[in-house]
This record gives structure tokens, C-alpha cells and sequence, in this order.
């Protein structure tokens, strides 16, 4: 007697089908391109970009000159100078700001996927809909934390995180307006809106390339003696006295009467800029230094750069007392 096969396992449901993304409004779409227009337009602006590095290079020179005991005029810089100064300053602040950029997107495409799965009625995304401006204001309150506190680093960060946190308003009150009952704004006011929240970015930005100017030029100046070693040595032949009295100069002498030559060592190189040598001695101090610039192309004047950690050339011309008389 056969026993019957015993039924085949009921296939398993197949998968509801998720409801598709909402397409975007012309509005929303208006928008999107416009905002990328708005950007593309300040990027390849290249008149604002050398604006920018031009500024920020000077705040940099000035604040390490300022320290230093000098006035930054006298160095006669060149926009060439600037710029070359001010390169990181406004390089890496578009990095961080960037990174933080993409770290949004994400969290946006993660709310937007359960929103579209669960719908507005999921307690996570109606929280995050209804209490992300808290979030914001939290922190904006970090940022001027950061200020108070004085350090450089939370001084270059806070303005970034209260600019941050001015973006991340906005983004609240654009997901508060998804909630079932709620109120959106008028397309006036939101235009309004958002073109208030991109000045204070701008600024936010702004502020924050400058303090990280202002803090690279007072690291600079702090840590110059222990840099003095290492700039390009310097030493001078002239057919004239020129009278250098600084500390750590050494000056001796060559010939006698219309072929004397006098030499001078134990300068370093500090900015060759505007058609000038500035120079300082190997013992300079914030106590007691001296800025000596002299024109690169001086007629009877020549310049050796010279790297002699060993001394070797220190006998090389005779102490001017000893000289022969001419």
C-alpha cells in the first residue's frame, strides 16, 4: 500500500513591493540646480580666489611679523608672496568642510530610506524630523564653547561648527515641514531663509581660514628662534663697509687700499622679496634682533649662500685688525 507524497512546502510570499521614491518637485529641482550654479560660479571665480589667498597670506605675514617686533610693510611682498603663503590656510578648510558635507549626505539618504519604508509615522524618523533643530542649537552652543575655551585648534574649529550647525538649522526646519500637520514656509521666506544661512556659512567659512592664518603665523613666530638655524646661511663680499652690527655677524677683511674687500658672515636669509635680501644673524633674539635688508642687485656686492655647518670657512678671510695697512 503507498503512502501519499506528502505536500510540497507552499512557496514563500513574495516581497511587498516599496513604494517609490517621491519624485522631486520643478521647485526642489529649481533649486538644486541653482544652488550648484551659485557654487560653480564662486569656484572658478578666479578674481575671489585670489582675493581670498592674497588676504589670508597677509593676516598670516602680519600676525608672525607683528610677533617678531617688525612691521610686515617694510617686507614689500608681492601678491606672488601672498599667495604662495596662504595656500594651506584656504585649502584645508574646503577639505574639512567637505568632509562634513558627505557625512551629511549619508545621514540624509539613511532618513530618507526609512522614511520611504516605515513611512512618517516611525517613531525614529518622526523624532529626528521633530527635534533635529534642538541638535542644532546644541551645536551652535559647542561652537562658541570652542571660542571661549582659546586654544588654536578650538579657535580655527569654532566658527566652522557654528557654521556647520547654522546649515543643520536649515536642514531641521526642512524636515520639521514633512510632519503630518505642519505648516511649510512660504516660498518668499524660505528663499529669505536661505539666503541668510548661505552669508553666515560664507562668513562661518571666512572667519575660520582667517583664524587659521592668524594661528600658523603665531606658531611661526613662536618657533623662529629654534628655525633660525636652518634658513640658507648667508655671506656677503662688498668693496665698501657696510657696517653691519648685529649679534653672531663676523666681519673681516681681504686686500688693502682700492682692492679691499670686506666679507661678512653669520647671516641668514628671512625673505628675499621685492627686489630685497632681508637678513638676520645667527644669534637673533626676540630680546635683541636685527632685520638687515640690503637690494639683490647692490653693485659691488655679492651674496654666497652657503651651507657650512663645520666652520670651515671661518679662517677664511683675516680679521680686519690684521689686514695690511694699505
Amino acid at each position: 500500500m503507498s503512502t501519499p507524497a506528502p505536500d510540497a512546502p507552499a512557496p514563500p510570499p513574495p516581497p511587498a513591493e516599496q513604494p517609490p521614491p517621491e519624485p522631486d518637485t520643478e521647485e526642489e529641482a529649481a533649486l538644486r540646480g541653482g544652488l550648484v550654479k551659485t557654487l560653480l560660479a564662486v569656484v572658478v571665480n578666479v578674481g575671489v580666489l585670489t582675493a581670498l589667498l592674497v588676504y589670508f597670506g597677509w593676516v598670516r605675514s602680519e600676525r608672525m611679523a607683528d610677533l617678531l617686533g617688525l612691521d610686515e610693510a617694510i617686507l614689500g611682498m608681492t601678491v606672488d608672496d601672498y599667495v604662495r603663503r596662504s595656500v594651506r590656510s584656504v585649502v584645508l578648510i574646503p577639505i574639512y568642510a567637505a568632509a562634513a558635507g558627505l557625512a551629511w549626505v549619508a545621514f540624509d539618504q539613511w532618513w530618507q530610506r526609512r522614511r520611504v519604508r516605515r513611512g512618517m509615522g516611525d517613531p525614529v524618523v518622526a523624532f529626528v524630523a521633530r527635534w533635529l533643530w534642538a541638535f542644532a542649537l546644541a551645536v551652535f552652543a559647542l561652537g562658541i564653547g570652542l571660542w571661549l575655551i582659546g586654544y588654536a585648534t578650538t579657535f580655527i574649529a569654532a566658527p566652522l561648527v557654528c557654521a556647520g550647525a547654522i546649515l543643520v538649522l536649515l536642514y531641521a526646519v526642512s524636515l520639521r515641514g514633512r510632519l503630518p500637520g505642519s505648516t511649510r514656509l512660504e516660498p518668499l521666506t524660505e528663499g529669505v531663509l536661505r539666503g541668510a544661512v548661505a552669508v553666515l556659512v560664507a562668513v562661518g567659512l571666512f572667519w575660520t581660514a582667517t583664524n587659521f592664518a592668524t594661528v600658523e603665523g603665531t606658531e611661526l613666530a613662536h618657533g623662529f628662534v629654534e628655525e633660525v638655524p636652518t634658513l640658507p646661511g648667508v655671506e656677503i663680499d662688498s668693496d665698501r663697509p657696510l657696517d653691519i652690527v648685529a649679534p653672531g655677524v663676523e666681519t673681516s677683511c681681504a686686500g688693502a687700499g682700492e682692492d679691499a674687500r670686506y666679507h661678512y658672515r653669520g647671516l641668514r636669509l628671512l625673505e628675499a622679496t621685492g627686489g630685497h635680501y632681508f637678513l638676520i644673524s645667527d644669534e637673533w633674539s626676540p630680546g635683541y634682533g636685527v632685520v638687515l635688508m640690503l637690494p639683490a642687485d647692490a653693485a659691488g656686492i655679492r651674496y654666497s649662500f652657503v651651507r657650512d655647518l663645520a666652520g670651515v670657512r671661518a679662517d677664511a678671510f683675516p680679521a680686519c685688525a690684521d689686514a695690511p695697512a694699505a
